[in-house]
């Protein structure tokens, strides 16, 4: 068994493995692509969610020496999706603007906890509406371990996202 060092998720694999995912073991990463395969399998039901899916799973698997943008595309997802009400493709569309408009992003530390669920939790999902929800449980339990970056992840998103901008993302 190898232990993920994102997650904290044991899986079977060799333990020297390289994963390709900065962050996870090789098992885990292997583990959310046949989760995303899953997806598009059920592109209909569940589509919408990608965006979650792809911000869960980056939150969930910081990289500390990594581009510091993705950690905190994926905790500015998060925000929007879970406390803001967004759908994926806004937050997506959003991320796309803050992109073309900003460069420098903060490093945030990743939490000292880890979330119970993780990506097996979808994979076990005996149906896309099991998905759906085991997937809204686990990104609600990944932002949570992350409640000590909420303030600086909304101010950063307030000051990066113009309030015109966030007007037109949003009723789009």
């Amino acid at each position: 068994m190898v232990r993920c060092p994102g997650c904290g998720l044991e899986l079977p694999g060799v333990a020297d493995e390289v994963s390709t995912r900065p962050g996870a073991s090789a098992a885990c990463w292997r583990l959310f692509g046949e989760v995303q395969g899953y997806e598009m399998q059920h592109l209909a039901q569940v589509g919408r969610f990608h965006q979650l899916l792809v911000d869960t799973y980056a939150a969930q698997h910081p990289v500390s020496d990594g581009p510091t943008i993705g950690v905190a595309f994926a905790l500015i997802g998060l925000h929007l999706a879970l406390d803001e009400g967004w759908r994926g493709d806004q937050v997506r569309d959003a991320h796309q603007a803050m992109a073309r408009a900003h460069r420098e992003w903060p490093r945030f530390r990743p939490p000292d906890e880890h979330a119970r669920s993780t990506v097996f939790d979808l994979a076990m999902a005996a149906s896309p509406e099991a998905y759906a929800e085991a997937l809204w449980t686990w990104a609600g339990e990944v932002w949570e371990a992350w409640r000590d970056a909420h303030q600086a992840v909304d101010t950063l998103l307030r000051d990066v996202l113009p309030a015109d901008e966030w007007a037109r993302l949003k009723s789009g």
